[in-house]
């Protein structure tokens, strides 16, 4: 009894430090990896700080099918250069164009925003995102419009496609 409650003791040792390998989880990323985390480290007290001219931009009425435009500008009121990585919006309906090249302190932009009314009457709303190097990543305003003029009524999506 004795020689096995030993042996299995010795036999849990073995397994233990066997199963045991001194990896961590920086050893999972490559060098690259790693260089491109440490870039997207942001300090808050130093971080670029985006502010808005306007959180919520209201079209008023639009047309069913048209396209209309504005310019959200904004401003870097933080302690280093704002770069805007990318922007995107809820909905295939609505697209911003973001500056490519970085913002000094102190300095304005704006994106511009076009956003294709579709055909179906009423109040739209729709958020645009901007991924920045703030503290917070990104950024987001809205945009919303009334509908208006629609040829048809709202279809399912069978009607959509031509199912019957």
């Amino acid at each position: 009894m004795k020689k096995n409650v030993w042996f299995t003791g010795v036999l849990a040792i073995i397994l233990a430090t066997a199963s045991c390998k001194k990896e961590s989880a920086t050893d999972l990323y490559s060098e690259e990896e790693k260089t491109e985390q440490a870039a997207n480290v942001i300090d808050p007290a130093t971080a670029p700080v985006l502010t808005l001219e306007e959180s919520n931009h209201d079209f008023g009425d639009v047309k069913a099918n048209d396209a209309v435009e504005t310019y959200i500008k904004f401003k870097n009121e933080g302690q280093s250069p704002l770069i805007i990585r990318d922007a995107s919006a809820t909905c295939g309906c609505t697209v911003p164009e973001f500056p490519k090249t970085p913002i000094a302190v102190g300095a304005t932009d704006s994106v511009k925003i076009v956003y294709t009314a579709g055909n179906q009457n009423g109040k739209q709303q729709k958020t645009v995102t901007l991924v920045t190097n703030t503290a917070t990543g990104k950024e987001q305003f809205d945009i919303s419009a009334n509908v208006t003029g629609a040829t048809t009524t709202t279809q399912s999506a069978q009607q959509a496609f031509g199912a019957q």
